[in-house]
């Protein structure tokens, strides 16, 4: 999200507390047009500071928000999100919001669907790393070797497989546990290492190739 300014960066802690002062729209500026329009206002904008409220009125170009745990952040977000549904910035649809945990998406879906409406309930692109991007590669499968109704392993489930290979290599899985072999393909994946492209050397070093 443009950088604020680092002096304006920290936002105040996120409680139920009132602001000691509140977000007031820019003159003239869509959020003004939008807190006129709506029915009662904007309320969702009379819950923010001035550096809260600078940071969602921010909408065009990239904004960098910096500050500690409990300060804000979420509300930063999920305030942006409904102020760009709520001023036509964007339709649900066109919004990519990513998470890092599931409950953060199920949290941010919620918050943004009080400030923005049902509307807000349409958004695809609201989601966790992992699900955003499995969800691309379902539709896009074609492009990278996959059919869309891919199975998609575990941690668990890729040391029972590696183990299953082992032993039908005959190779001691006691010497070269399974757990081994999924941390050298890890690594290799971490590098964009397909095994065609693995050094030799590096395929040599587990069980002797």
């Amino acid at each position: 999200m443009t950088s604020l300014p680092a002096s304006r960066a920290a936002l105040p802690d996120d409680s139920d507390e009132p602001f000691e002062a509140e977000c007031a729209p820019e003159p003239g500026g869509i959020a003004a047009r939008a807190r006129a329009a709506a029915p009662g206002g904007a309320p969702y904008l009379a819950s923010l500071n001035p550096e809260q409220c600078e940071a969602v009125q921010a909408l065009d170009g990239p904004v960098l928000v910096l500050a500690g745990a409990g300060t804000g952040k979420t509300r930063v977000l999920t305030t942006r999100v409904a102020h760009m549904i709520a001023t036509g910035k964007a339709r649900a649809h066109e919004i990519l919001a990513v998470t890092f945990t599931n409950k953060a998406a199920r949290e941010m879906r919620e918050r943004v669907v009080l400030l923005a409406g049902p509307v807000a309930e349409g958004m695809p692109w609201l989601g966790t790393f992992h699900a955003i991007s499995t969800k691309l590669l379902r539709r896009h499968a074609e492009l990278v070797g996959l059919k869309s109704n891919f199975s998609i392993l575990d941690t668990d489930d890729q040391i029972r497989l590696l183990k299953q290979v082992i032993q039908a290599e005959n190779v001691d899985d006691k010497r070269w546990p399974a757990r081994a072999l999924a941390m050298q393909i890890d690594n290799w994946k971490n590098r964009g290492l397909d095994p065609t492209r693995v050094p030799t050397g590096e395929a040599e070093a587990f069980a002797n190739g």
